[in-house]
């Protein structure tokens, strides 16, 4: 009898961003078992790092338009949200981008650090349309998995805009099996296995940390571990406290509003909060709809607007 749990992998093919991979002989069935299974948890849980918060000078939030650049800040951060790092430590590094004159502004205007590398330097960020035009950023450089959306996060730092973040450097993984002879038997299976990656890990490495993930995940069946839940605190409103010294522009209103607003002496949120609503909706432009969205806004933040 044959012992399939010994089967060999040959790599067919690999560079800094694709891996092909043969697995063979298996026993028939365990290649679509294995093939999809490793597939699934490539694209879930092998971590990666990306760009979680951005300063820019000049702005203090995303729908600013920066002079003498052709990209309004929205577009930026698209471009910004592509790029990719090479980074293993746990906590958050921050990088600077500094550039001015006219000129094309690329993820190689990113200044690296020891520990921290851009691995798609050639990614587009913004085009600088001036010789007096300028473009200053700091990035936020975090390591997770999966994904994070921006709006499920705060800040209370004044300009610092936050980001959706795709921390997955798999892009893409495809598994195919075929039927292959052994003596004279031919039911066994060779699976192939391909994987893209965003060039912040070999293919190979992430073939492997997703077989270990897998592994340990079934262990538990096997060898099962007694693990406590963790306690789930969950703070009063009147404990959710954030800034309230930020610029109206902050809510993300239509800009004829947030122009009504402080053309009526409303800079601030703490302005609007002291105020009240009743005072607030007789600004010029200012309409039961931008009072809602305002309303809405602060009930995020745990203030009850009156």
């Amino acid at each position: 009898m044959i012992d399939t749990s010994k089967f060999n992998m040959k790599t067919v093919k690999l560079d800094a961003k694709y891996g092909k991979f043969q697995l063979s002989p298996l026993y028939k069935g365990f290649g679509h078992t294995i093939g999809n299974s490793i597939r699934r948890i490539l694209l879930i849980t092998i971590p990666g790092s990306a760009i979680t918060k951005i300063k820019v000078a000049g702005a203090n939030h995303l729908f600013t338009t920066l002079d003498g650049i052709k990209e309004d800040l929205v577009d930026i951060s698209l471009n910004l949200k592509k790029i990719k790092f090479i980074y293993n430590k746990n906590e958050p590094t921050v990088l600077k981008l500094s550039k001015s004159g006219k000129s094309i502004v690329t993820a190689a205007d990113i200044a690296d650090t020891d520990t921290c590398k851009v691995s798609n330097p050639e990614q587009h960020i913004a085009t600088l349309t001036n010789s007096k035009a300028s473009l200053d950023i700091e990035l936020t450089v975090e390591r997770g998995i999966g994904f994070t959306l921006a709006k499920e996060q705060e800040s209370e730092i004044v300009g610092e805009i936050i980001l959706d973040a795709t921390f997955t450097p798999v892009l893409r993984s495809n598994y195919s099996v075929e039927s292959i002879r052994l003596g004279k038997k031919n039911d066994f299976d060779k699976l192939t296995m391909e994987i893209w990656t965003d060039g912040s890990i070999d293919p190979k490495e992430a073939l492997k940390r997703a077989t270990k993930d897998l592994i340990v995940s079934l262990s538990q069946i096997v060898d099962p571990k007694e693990f406590e839940e963790e306690e789930i605190v969950t703070i009063g409103s009147n404990l959710n406290i954030f800034n309230t010294d930020v610029s109206v522009e902050e809510i993300e209103l239509p800009l004829r509003v947030t122009n009504a607003l402080k053309k009526a002496g409303f800079q601030t949120v703490e302005s609007l909060i002291q105020n009240g609503s009743s005072e607030v909706k007789k600004a010029k432009n200012v309409g039961e709809k931008s009072i809602k969205t305002i309303n809405d806004w602060l009930k995020e933040k745990g203030v009850d607007w009156k």
